[in-house]
């Protein structure tokens, strides 16, 4: 049998319209909505991008079994499910898990009512505890980031899972069968989702610890109660022990560092201490995790001033709802702190506790302000709803003003490099070869594996091996070793632009821009070794083998361009100096002129690899006729054989911006 709450009850607001609590559900809604709507315009984060990757790259039949066994390492299965399925389906397009996803928030606010009401059996705090938890500031991470749907969806399952064994005891019985399997079912999915779900056998027994004790004086008693109102909480705690080793092994969430526990006091203060400096908004530019993390007496103040608290509202719903919040938190603070996202779940304990606080200083208040004005007079019967109305307003507006003042605004969709990534390369390439090999001197996405992510789903092709020179650190090639590439490419102005694929080294060390259409069309960029090559000489070059590295030209050669814009008006030479010449030559002073206009004096004072550029006055350059670039060599080397007046060996020459 249920054990009534020795603590004097939370008053309900005597009878109210029917229609209260839909307008109550409604204007927490909106409550909900007004900060968070904006995030249903976003495109995908780089956590959606990693998730995403990591479930396209199995086979489908690993997220099966990772679901059904739940004891398997598999990362966070359910989260798998809805990520798969949803880019089968739509593809790039974020929008349908967006909207799933806040659908989902709002399920699990509708749920938390629920939990809340029964656990507190007043419908007066299940509003107000909705209502406090609804939204928080510095969750702006969880609103603005559907890869944080592992909370969301751990706590649907969880708050089902409560919903269904608080139903039936609240009834004064066991769970059926029927209801059994559903508990299991749902908690299970819970664990699939997140690990935090682990918690929830632990609160079943506190529960029932609280509200339905044993009697402690009797072994006998106390051994019947474990098996009859404790069995749920057994039943769960098997299946934590049976989901936990595979979790915790080496090929679990501990393979990666930033998810190894390590449970020491220090740890534990440090994560509690940044945890709660984000609830309490304490915001810091420079500190970890932009907060100044509560020092040990903070935390020691924070929670002993919330004991004392339950202790004189002397309400079990308070404790529960205290021990709710301290026992979910545990397992994220033993690993490095996270942002203050992480506390979805362990605040619905908290906004319960402050609920029935606030709810108890009402009705205290209450009295004294009606005994003050009749001397103990029973009021009429609207007074209590008036009270409990002006409660949830005065609460949802404390709230909003603070909410308000730590809200950041979301980032223009506009701007995401993912989304930019997508069409960049949707119009550069459509498809491209199965395996492909790709080259990126920088990116939107430097020093991550996110372009890895986003490209290989793209494709769908989990073979294109992509090279980033500024990527992470183990995925970066020295220069002497970079293998030939399909493609090569750089990030310019806020958009993906090729450049020449031919020599790997003289691209990057040049940036050689692709000439548009085929590979040897005559244009603004001249390749010694490519086809074409020839059509950009004009006088003064020795060619030869049609793929030879470099040509030698002699003391005035000339080249040609055809021009597609005058705003590529930086002129760019790369070439080489033999040693055997530079040492009868000397320094070499060359002088540069495009289309006649003297663009240059200059004077290369060793041998070897040379790139010279300088940039041209765009009045000099034209696009309706052809552009000249000459060169002069003063002294250039004079063979003894034949008297050839030699210059150097030219490799490529181009314009571009």
């Amino acid at each position: 049998m249920t054990q009534p709450d020795p603590s004097p009850p939370v008053q309900q607001a005597g009878k109210t319209s029917p229609l209260l609590p839909v307008m109550g559900g409604l204007f927490i809604a909106c409550f909900f909505l007004f900060f968070t709507w904006r995030v249903l315009l976003l495109y995908y984060s780089g956590d959606d991008m990693m998730n995403l990757y990591i479930y396209w790259s199995k086979p489908v039949s690993a997220l099966v079994k990772g679901n059904l066994f739940f004891w398997t390492p598999f990362y966070r299965p359910f989260g798998g499910i809805i990520y798969r399925t949803f880019f089968a389906i739509f593809g790039f397009n974020p929008r349908p898990v967006y909207i799933l996803y806040y659908a989902a928030m709002l399920v699990n606010l509708w749920l938390a009512y629920l939990v809340f009401t029964k656990i507190s059996r007043s419908r007066e705090v299940a509003a107000i505890a909705t209502l406090l938890y609804c939204f928080h500031g510095k969750f702006d991470y969880l609103y603005y980031n559907a890869g944080s749907m592992y909370d969301v969806f751990c706590f649907l399952f969880s708050f089902l899972t409560l919903l269904i064994y608080l139903r039936a005891r609240l009834e004064g019985r066991l769970l059926g069968v029927w209801e059994t399997l559903g508990f299991l079912v749902c908690f299970v999915c819970a664990l699939n989702s997140k690990e935090m779900a682990i918690t929830l056998p632990i609160m079943i027994f506190i529960y029932e610890l609280l509200f339905h004790p044993p009697d402690f004086r009797s072994l006998r008693a106390l051994i019947g109660w474990c098996f009859r109102e404790g069995r749920m909480a057994l039943v769960g705690a098997v299946c934590v022990l049976i989901y936990l080793p595979a979790k915790l092994g080496s090929q679990g969430l501990t393979a990666d560092p930033a998810y190894v526990p390590r449970y020491t006091w220090a740890r534990w203060l440090a994560d509690t201490g940044t945890y709660l400096a984000d609830l309490l908004y304490r915001n810091s530019p420079t500190g970890d995790l932009g907060v100044a993390p509560l020092t040990l007496l903070g935390v020691a103040g924070f929670y002993g001033a919330l004991i004392v608290i339950a202790l004189w509202v002397r309400s079990r719903v308070a404790w529960f709802g205290l021990i709710f919040f301290v026992i979910v938190q545990q397992p994220v603070s033993f690993i490095p702190a996270r942002l203050g996202f992480v506390l979805y779940l362990p605040l619905a304990g908290l906004a319960l506790y402050a609920a029935v606080c606030l709810v108890r200083f009402k009705e205290g208040l209450s009295r004294i302000v009606s005994e003050a004005l009749d001397n103990g007079v029973t009021t009429s019967a609207a007074s209590p709803t008036s009270a409990s109305i002006a409660l949830f307003l005065a609460t949802a507006v404390v709230i909003g003003v603070v909410d308000h003042r730590n809200w950041p605004r979301a980032q223009d969709p506009r701007f995401s490099p993912y989304r930019n990534t997508v069409a960049d390369f949707s119009r550069l390439y459509p498809s491209l070869p199965h395996g492909s090999k790709l080259l990126f001197l920088h990116t939107s996405l430097d020093d991550t594996y996110d372009l890895v992510f986003v490209l290989r789903l793209y494709y769908r092709d989990a073979d294109i091996f992509i090279t980033e020179l500024n990527g992470p650190p183990a995925q970066r090639i020295p220069l002497d070793r970079l293998p030939n590439y399909d493609h090569i490419f750089d990030f310019e102005d806020g958009h993906y632009i090729e450049l020449e694929n031919g020599d790997t080294l003289q691209s990057i060390q040049l940036h050689i821009p692709k000439t548009a259409g085929r590979s040897d069309a005559f244009g603004e960029v001249l390749s010694v070794g490519r086809p074409g090559a020839s059509r950009y000489f004009v006088k003064g070059v020795l060619t030869g083998d049609a793929k030879a590295e470099a040509y030698w030209t002699l003391d005035e050669p000339e080249l040609r361009f055809q021009l597609s814009t005058v705003q590529h008006h930086m002129f760019r030479e790369h070439f080489y100096i033999s040693p055997d010449t530079f040492r009868k030559t000397g320094p070499l002073m060359v002088d540069f002129y495009v289309n006649g206009h003297l663009l240059d004096q200059a004077r290369f004072a060793k041998d070897g690899d040379v790139i010279y550029e300088h940039d041209v006055p765009v009045d000099w350059l034209k696009t309706d006729s052809l552009t000249t670039v000459r060169m002069r060599v003063r002294n250039p080397y004079v063979a003894p054989r034949d008297g050839a007046r030699l210059g150097v060996l030219l490799r490529s020459a181009y314009f571009a911006r």
